[in-house]
């Protein structure tokens, strides 16, 4: 086993063992010093969330499962006829 570097969004770091020959220090995204769950904060939107954003604006449709696509036409189509009949 290897030794590899983990590096804390709050900058603290420790060794931990792996498999993977890296060389540069594994720098965590979220981690229990930051994530909300554990902080009981709103951190707001993270750049993954954003980037998250963005992949389902320009891929939204395609990503989406058949029964998801279902229930979008028929609550549309419920929504028209409601609005055909008021």
């Amino acid at each position: 086993m290897r030794s590899m570097t983990v590096v804390l969004r709050n900058g603290s770091s420790f060794q931990a063992c792996t498999a993977l020959n890296r060389k540069t220090p594994w720098k965590m995204q979220m981690d229990p010093t930051s994530h909300p769950a554990w902080t009981g904060e709103d951190v707001g939107i993270s750049v993954e969330d954003a980037r998250m954003a963005r992949l389902l604006e320009r891929y939204g449709e395609s990503i989406k499962s058949p029964a998801q696509k279902a229930r979008e036409a028929a609550a549309a189509a419920e929504a028209a006829a409601q609005a055909s009949t008021a």
